[in-house]
């Protein structure tokens, strides 16, 4: 199976990656989620793995808006543990750094811990978390899951909580049939209760929300569509007759896919 992975190999979503597929997986990585998503709608690969959503900085926006879009399906899921760790070249003392890189989510999880440890420090996004190990000298530091050849962790476990966690998901070109949980994506008519109505084929099923998220609608200021996940124990195949009941009371609706909810025991 050829994945489409999201950073490199010392990234946490190859990490997530090697879980869902394997270690022996021909791994293609990408330096965005868009690119990363793409390369499954052109057929490069069969899968993409990108990070959904992270317990303490919530949805990954990049991801939600490029699968609304593309038109792909989520087939699985698995949440893992993220460490965080502070890198520098190795024999590069910690007062020395002048600057830490990192993708944006992690120096969010990290905010609180690096403030405290490096209170002057300047802070640089990079496109993924592990993109910042090339760019270390004598003076900076990087926030990554594990260092390159030459570079240490001079802290480990930066991360502000051990709660810390990411929830990474696997998606391809078509449908799987088969799980307990269903994505939905859905906009509205913009007047009292549009929302509520739709909720309420949920509601009317005796289904369980796990997640609901607004996003821009990207046409104009006021516009949103809504991210939904929901845990679903009908028949095999793709559930229609909800699907049909949700498009009957929104104004659009995209289905983005049913697959197992992942239990951390198994």
């Amino acid at each position: 199976m050829s994945v489409a992975c999201f950073g490199d190999s010392f990234s946490h979503t190859y990490a997530a990656a090697v879980q869902l597929a394997g270690e022996k997986t021909d791994v293609l990585f990408c330096d965005s989620v868009y690119d990363t998503l793409e390369r499954v709608r052109s057929r490069t690969c069969e899968t993409a793995i990108v990070p959904m959503e992270n317990s303490f900085e919530g949805t990954v926006a990049a991801t939600c808006d490029a699968l609304g879009e593309l038109g792909l399906y989520i087939v699985q899921e698995i949440v893992l543990p993220v460490r965080q760790c502070l890198i520098v070249q190795n024999g590069v003392a910690l007062q020395n750094v002048r600057t830490v890189y990192s993708h944006p989510q992690a120096l969010a999880q990290c905010r609180t811990s690096l403030r405290k440890l490096l209170p002057h420090v300047k802070t640089e996004a990079v496109a993924y978390t592990s993109a910042g190990l090339d760019k270390l000298d004598e003076h900076s530091a990087a926030i990554a899951r594990a260092p390159r050849t030459g570079q240490i962790a001079a802290v480990s476990g930066l991360e502000d909580s051990p709660e810390n966690c990411t929830r990474f998901v696997a998606v391809q070109a078509a449908p799987r049939m088969s799980g307990n949980k269903v994505s939905v994506l859905f906009s509205t008519l913009n007047r009292p209760g549009a929302l509520l109505d739709v909720l309420r084929v949920m509601d009317e099923r005796g289904l369980n929300m796990t997640k609901i998220e607004s996003r821009p609608a990207k046409k104009r200021l006021g516009q949103y569509v809504f991210y939904v996940d929901f845990l679903y124990y009908g028949k095999e195949g793709v559930p229609d007759e909800l699907f049909a009941a949700l498009a009957a009371r929104a104004v659009e609706v995209r289905y983005l896919g049913r697959y197992p909810q992942y239990e951390q025991n198994q």
